[in-house]
Order: C-alpha cells, then sequence, then structure tokens
C-alpha cells in the first residue's frame, strides 16, 4: 500500500521541454508537441511530421519521442517502444529516449531491459536524477534489493533536492529495507516540501506503525483524512493501527467508512472480519469472507480466514473445505496447512492431519506453530517420544511460544515424568501468568504426585484467571475426590456441565462418584449422557453397561456399535458373557510394551467390575490394586479403582 512516485509526470515535463517547434513555420511540429492538442490530434500531427519528406534529422527525432509518449500514454507500449527505438537511431546520444523507452518497458513488465536503458541514460546524462529515480523504483518494487534502490534515491536527490516524491519513494525502500527510523526521516522531509499532500502522511503513518509507535500512526492517518476524507488507504491505515491497539470498535468505523468509499477491496473485507472474529460474531466474520471471495475468487487468505471461522463454530467439514481451497490456491501457504492439519486432527483423521502439517513445514521449516500441531497429533497416537521432539522444535524456533511448553508439559504428564511436566508448565506460567491452561496442566501433575493442596491452588488459580472454563473444574473435581471432598467435587463436575454441556468427560467424571457412593440412578444417567456424545467410544459403552446392571437393569451393550477388532473389545467380550476373566486378560498383550502394560491395567480394573457383579469382593479387591498399582497415573482407572476401595472402605 506504498505510495510510488507518479512516472507519468515524468514523461510529461521531458515532452513538454523537448517538444518546441524546430521550426515556428511548420504548424504540425508545434502541434506534436503541444500539450494543448488533443492526444489523438496530436498523434496525427506527429506522423504527418514523420511522413514529411523535408522534416529534418532532428525534427523526426522529436517527432518520434513525442508520439511513442503518447503511444505509452494510451497502452500501446509495443508501438511506443518501436518509436523510441528509431529516435535513438536518429540521435543515439538523447538520454531522456532512453529514459522513456525505460518507462514504456517497465509498463510491459520487461524490466531488465528497463534497467539498461535507465543505466544508457545514466551513462549519457550523468546529472539525469529522474533517471536514478525510475531505476531506484524498480530496484525497491521488483527486484527488492533496497541497497541499490536507496543508493539510486540518494543520487536523485542530491541532484534535485527539492523533489518531494523523490524523498517519499526513497522513504519507502527503507520502510520495506526494516530502517524504520530512516524511513521516517525520509517521509518527513517529503511532507516539509509537500505539507498538503495526503500521501506522504499515510506513507509516515505506515513507517510510525511499523516501529509500533501507534500514537503517531494514527496522528499521521487522522491528518490525510483530514487532507482528503476520502483517502480510502488512510482510513484502513488506521484501522490496523485501531486493531493493534486493541480498540476494535473504532478499527470497525474506519473499515466500514473503507468499505463505502471502496466496497471493491477484497483486503478490507478480510480485515473486518478479523474485528468480527474478536467480537466472536463468526456469522459476520463469514459473511465478510463471502464478500472478499466474492470480490477475488482466488483469495487464499479468504479461504483460510472463513475455513478458520467455520472450525471456531465446530463446522469441520466446511473447515476443512476451505482450507484445501486456500491451500490450492496458493501452494505455499503455510498457515493454511497448519490450520488443515488442526482441522483433520479435530476430525480424528489423524494421518491426514499430520501430512499437513508435514506439507507447512516443508513451506516454512521454523514454522513453530506446525511443529506444535504435528506434536498435538502425534500425542493422540500415542507417539509421545516423537510429540515431545516436535514440541522441543517448536521451542527451538520461537523460545516464547507458551503452548509448546504447555503441551511438552502434557506429554510428560502423559509419560508419567511429572517433574518434567511441572518444570514445563513453570516456563508456560513465567511467560504467561494468566495462561489457565497451563495451571490446569500442573494441577494435574501435582494430583498425579499426590499432592492434592498444590493442585487444588492451582486450579483455583485458572479458575480466578477464566471462571468459565469448564476443564479447569473438571480437574478440580478431581483433586477434590482425591480429596474425598465428594461432595466439592460433585458441585465442581455440576459447574463444567453448566459451562459445557456437551463435555463427556465431564459428565463420565461425576458419574463415577455417584457409582460409587450413590445415588445409582444419578450414575446411570450421567453415564448415559456420556454415552450419547460419544456413541461409539467402547470405555463410555462399558461403563453405561456397569451403571445399568448394577441397576438390576438388562445389558443393552449388544446393541451399542463398536468396533470389536481392537481394544477393550475382549472386556466388551466378557461383558456380554462371551469371554471369561481369564481370556480377557490374555487378551490384553500389545506387541508395544508400553500398549500392553496399559491394556493389562485396564483389564485387572474392568474385570474387578465385573467380578463385584458377580459379588466376589475379595478377587474385585485384588484386581482394583493390581489397576491402581500398574495403571498410569492419568488413567481414569486410577480414579475409579481409587475410589472404589474407599467406597468399600478399603483405602489405598
Amino acid at each position: 500500500m506504498v505510495e510510488k512516485m507518479r512516472r507519468p509526470g515524468v514523461c510529461a515535463g521531458i515532452v513538454l521541454v523537448l517538444a518546441a517547434p524546430a521550426m515556428a513555420a511548420n504548424s504540425h511540429m508545434a502541434d506534436c508537441g503541444s500539450d494543448k492538442v488533443t492526444a489523438p490530434n496530436r498523434i496525427v500531427a506527429c506522423t504527418n511530421v514523420l511522413e514529411d519528406q523535408a522534416a529534418s534529422a532532428g525534427d523526426r527525432a522529436l517527432a518520434y519521442f513525442n508520439r511513442a509518449y503518447l503511444l505509452d500514454s494510451t497502452g500501446h507500449y509495443d508501438r511506443a517502444i518501436a518509436d523510441y527505438d528509431k529516435a535513438i537511431a536518429l540521435d543515439p546520444k538523447d538520454a531522456a529516449v532512453y529514459n522513456n523507452r525505460g518507462l514504456s518497458r517497465s509498463h510491459k513488465q520487461d524490466y531488465d531491459r528497463a534497467l539498461d536503458d535507465y543505466g544508457k541514460a545514466i551513462d549519457i546524462e550523468p546529472k539525469f536524477a529522474l533517471a536514478y529515480g525510475n531505476r531506484g523504483l524498480i530496484w525497491n518494487d521488483i527486484k527488492h534489493d533496497y541497497a541499490k534502490a536507496i543508493a539510486d534515491f540518494d543520487k536523485a536527490i542530491s541532484l534535485e533536492p527539492n523533489n518531494g516524491g523523490l524523498y517519499n519513494v526513497r522513504g519507502n525502500a527503507y520502510l520495506r529495507a526494516g530502517d524504520y527510523d530512516s524511513s521516517i526521516t525520509s517521509y518527513s522531509q517529503a511532507i516539509f516540501l509537500a505539507p498538503e499532500d495526503p500521501d506522504q502522511y499515510f506513507n509516515l503513518g505506515l513507517a510510525w506503525t511499523s516501529k509500533g509507535n501507534l500514537e503517531r500512526a494514527i496522528a499521521d492517518f487522522s491528518q490525510a483524512i483530514s487532507l482528503d476524507p476520502k483517502h480510502v488507504q488512510a482510513y484502513r491505515g488506521r484501522a490496523d493501527a485501531w486493531v493493534k491497539r486493541g480498540d476494535s470498535d473504532r478499527a470497525l468505523s474506519d473499515y466500514d467508512q473503507a468499505i463505502r468509499l471502496d466496497p471493491g477491496d477484497a483486503e478490507t473485507f478480510r480485515n473486518r472480519a478479523g474485528i468480527w472474529e474478536r467480537k466472536r460474531d463468526y456469522d459476520r466474520a463469514i459473511a465478510d469472507y463471502d464478500k472478499a471471495i466474492a470480490i477475488a475468487p482466488h483469495d487464499a487468505a479468504a479461504y483460510n480466514g472463513r475455513g478458520w471461522m467455520w472450525a471456531l463454530k465446530h463446522e469441520t467439514d466446511r473447515a476443512i473445505v476451505d482450507y484445501v481451497k486456500a491451500t490450492a490456491f496458493d501452494p505455499n501457504y503455510a498457515l493454511a496447512y497448519d490450520n488443515l492439519g488442526l482441522a483433520w486432527w479435530d476430525k480424528g483423521d489423524l494421518d491426514l492431519a499430520i501430512s499437513a502439517f508435514d506439507h507447512a513445514l516443508t513451506i516454512d521449516p521454523k514454522y513453530a506453530g506446525a511443529y506444535n500441531g504435528r506434536g498435538l497429533v502425534r500425542m493422540d497416537k500415542n507417539q509421545y517420544e516423537l510429540a515431545i521432539a516436535d514440541y522441543n522444535m517448536a521451542i527451538l524456533t520461537d523460545a516464547g511460544f507458551v503452548s509448546a511448553y504447555r503441551n511438552r508439559g502434557n506429554a510428560w504428564n502423559r509419560k508419567g515424568q511429572f517433574d518434567y511436566a511441572i518444570a514445563d508448565f513453570d516456563q508456560a506460567i513465567s511467560r504467561d501468568p494468566k495462561d489457565a491452561r497451563a495451571h490446569i496442566g500442573r494441577g494435574y501433575s501435582w494430583i498425579y504426585k499426590a499432592d492434592f493442596a498444590k493442585a487444588v491452588a492451582d486450579l483455583d488459580e485458572a479458575i480466578r484467571i477464566e471462571p468459565d472454563r469448564a476443564s479447569a473444574h473438571d480437574a478440580r473435581g478431581l483433586a477434590k475426590v482425591y480429596k474425598s471432598d465428594y461432595a466439592d467435587a460433585l458441585a465442581d463436575y455440576d459447574e463444567a456441565i453448566r459451562l459445557s454441556p456437551k463435555y463427556a468427560g465431564a459428565y463420565q467424571s461425576r458419574a463415577i462418584v455417584s457409582f460409587y457412593f450413590g445415588p445409582p440412578a444419578k450414575a446411570q444417567a450421567d453415564f448415559e449422557q456420556a454415552a450419547a456424545m460419544k456413541a461409539g467410544d467402547s470405555y463410555y459403552a462399558i461403563w453405561l453397561d456397569l451403571a445399568r446392571r448394577r441397576n438390576g437393569q438388562p445389558s443393552i451393550l449388544a446393541d451399542a456399535r463398536l468396533d470389536m477388532t481392537k481394544w477393550p473389545a475382549p472386556v466388551v467380550r466378557l461383558l456380554l458373557g462371551q469371554q471369561t476373566p481369564e481370556a480377557a486378560l490374555a487378551a490384553a498383550d500389545d506387541p508395544d510394551a508400553t500398549k500392553k502394560s496399559e491394556e493389562v491395567c485396564e483389564a485387572n480394573f474392568y474385570i474387578a467390575e465385573f467380578q463385584r457383579l458377580q459379588h466376589h469382593d475379595e478377587e474385585a479387591l485384588r484386581l482394583y490394586r493390581l489397576a491402581l498399582a500398574g495403571c498410569p497415573r492419568d488413567f481414569i482407572e486410577v480414579t475409579a479403582a481409587a475410589t472404589a476401595l474407599r467406597a468399600m472402605g478399603k483405602a489405598p
């Protein structure tokens, strides 16, 4: 959005100087060079000069030059270049012709040959400021060689120190090079020379925004608007600055005004959609992305943004469609691949999720978010070492990435290395003391270390920071279960469910307390809610079956649509009467030693529940204790086994 030096003005000044009639009596020559004659008539006049066999070589060179300029201004670049070629053939030492041919070649995007023409103009006339300026524009805008651009602009300014446009484009080069102080100085010099030019204030506002001085930026954008109330870019720039200041309402007002002035700019709709996202008005955000896409059907950023809104609305399939379109329109769009990975993860397709994160990292090997996302997926695949390796890379890439510390802490918890986990949660909290999820994670670590007072303290803090986070109440309920504060635990589970009525885990947690301490009907009702939300999940189906049997109701486990090809299918068969306890335990035999240990622990627990249904309490006690000793601390079966032992008067 940085303004460029007005190139047509460069040509016009040269034409007016060089098109003066060589012979006062030659009216065609006079009309050919006169800016008071319409362009079509001037072209005719120049053509008449060229068709006049008596015209001198000098007049013919001027006529070719002027006609070329006119042809260029009407978009006939090839014909213009052909005329400049003929002018050069007649007068090869005319620097202005090379300069203008360079402009025509720039218009054709033939930038290398344009650079060559500007160089020839400078070789012929080393003090040709405009040729330096035009060459600097290519270095800056096209080649992105800002050092060469600044050198050319410096030279042009030394030759024309009162040309404000040159200070302006030099400011652009400094801005793109990241030298914000020099860009501010250069723009300020441009404003001194042209204090009524709103574009200069707009550019200065961009520089202050880049430097992080939003107050100065807003003041300069406002000055641009006061000089030109229809300056669309100034409204956009000021809106962006309001966003960075956290003033969504003022930003929204400026985006609204920019859209009224220019309803055909997709970027403004995208930016306004970001405001609606912050306000959690996802439907309005989607409407703005729709408009952006209607204006620019291949706008990858708009598809990516709309996909994110669908994700926030939990419409994962729609999100995936938009992310796929974003990556199709921009195959190097790492953020869209990252979001696509998160969407596949949310949908449960872990392999496609990893593939998307891999794509993001191929595009940008330093993309910390993609490492973090891939780590989350690998956690769900029980690939804890690989997950930790990904979190390590995220932290190495971005040492301030709080989520990566928190997620690595969760991985250490999962591996049972609670001191490492606490160290990572400490790091996350030191970087962001208001990160409720880090306090929750550390709270779980303290629970697993049986330091329940510290656990409650962390979870109290999480709830103070985010009172509406259901998972914090769920976690505090667990800590209170271990403290045998069952009434308080139930109150926390009640609150978790009130805050998140579709939180299956909270229903399950509340149900387990009621399962062992009553009332049984309440336990069954909660298990029914949880199983309905997690249809197809064998564990939820097993708990519901146990609750029904304890309440003297018939089993409906055979009606559940469960995957009987994988664990815990042997437990399901046990409860259906198709397998003995011994066979169910023997089936816990995964080739992976860690998974085998987890399956054995679960088999011991659920066989214990089966034995209690048969009134074999002593065998159940033995198996509860085996489960308590052998299960990972974060397994629900550990909590259940400990609660069962307390309910039986056999405190663990």
